[in-house]
């Protein structure tokens, strides 16, 4: 009887991991998704985000420990965590985005809904934040992220950078962890419009790896927020809803009508 007690709990142990293992896959499968009616976003892009971002604790993930000194582009400060405000219209909600210049998932996000948020954002009817993580370097064993994060610091100097934000997206290479040269990224502003004066600063801030300490704060302070993976998208500090990914409105509705 002991022995037929036992093998039944060994059986019901075995299927409880089975149920567990199937609802953590189910999970994953609906973390791994935004569905915007037609675009779906890569598994490998997501699972790279949450994988590292769980191993790597809190760690910056940088060989470089940030320093609080270090420069900030024109506009950052410690307050809203380094984050790059595009838009700040009082009594409007704070919507945050958190990415990944490497991120697969990142540039399907934006360019998806990218155009949209913006639009929403220039119309008024949100504030609009991006908070920029390095994490993916660690993942990859390159420095991408924060020298593309870098070069996005010196383009807000210059005053272009949600468009240098958006060119870096849509050249992100095919090949995951390929990253850009200098010259590329260099090429992007002009490509974003920094043009005369304000191109030579910026080539010569992107050659300096001015805000690489930047990059690295805002990557740290993500983590201290216990942001676990990107994009990440938040509204007056609440993690939106898988739901809310469904499709333009339902994203537009979660933005400007979050639920109080």
């Amino acid at each position: 009887m002991a022995d037929k007690k036992e093998a039944k709990s060994t059986r019901e142990k075995a299927a409880e991991a089975r149920a567990a293992a199937q609802a953590s896959e189910r999970r994953r499968e609906r973390m791994i998704r935004i569905i915007g009616g037609i675009a779906v976003l890569a598994v490998v892009g997501i699972i790279i985000g949450i994988g590292v971002m769980n191993s790597g604790g809190s760690d910056n993930n940088n060989s470089d420990t940030p320093s609080a000194d270090s420069a900030l582009p024109t506009g950052i400060t410690k307050d809203n965590g380094y984050g790059y405000q595009v838009s700040n219209p009082t009594g409007k909600p704070q919507v945050v985005i958190y990415e990944d210049f490497q991120c697969p998932a990142c540039k399907q996000f934006e360019t998806t809904y990218g155009p949209a948020v913006e639009k929403w954002a220039s119309a008024g009817d949100i504030a609009l934040t991006y908070r920029i993580m390095t994490f993916l370097d660690k993942n990859l064993n390159t420095d991408h992220s924060v020298r593309a994060a870098s070069a996005f610091g010196c383009s807000i100097n210059a005053d272009q950078g949600l468009p240098y934000h958006n060119t870096l997206y849509a050249n992100q290479p095919a090949t995951e962890g390929q990253g850009w040269t200098d010259d590329q990224l260099k090429q992007f502003g002009a490509d974003a419009g920094i043009t005369g004066d304000a191109k030579t600063t910026f080539d010569q801030c992107v050659d300096a790896g001015t805000y690489k300490g930047w990059a690295q704060l805002s990557n740290q302070a993500a983590f201290d927020s216990g942001v676990t993976g990107t994009p990440t998208i938040e509204v007056n500090g609440q993690k939106i809803a898988d739901s809310a990914l469904a499709g333009e409105q339902a994203l537009k509705d979660a933005l400007t009508n979050p639920q109080q």
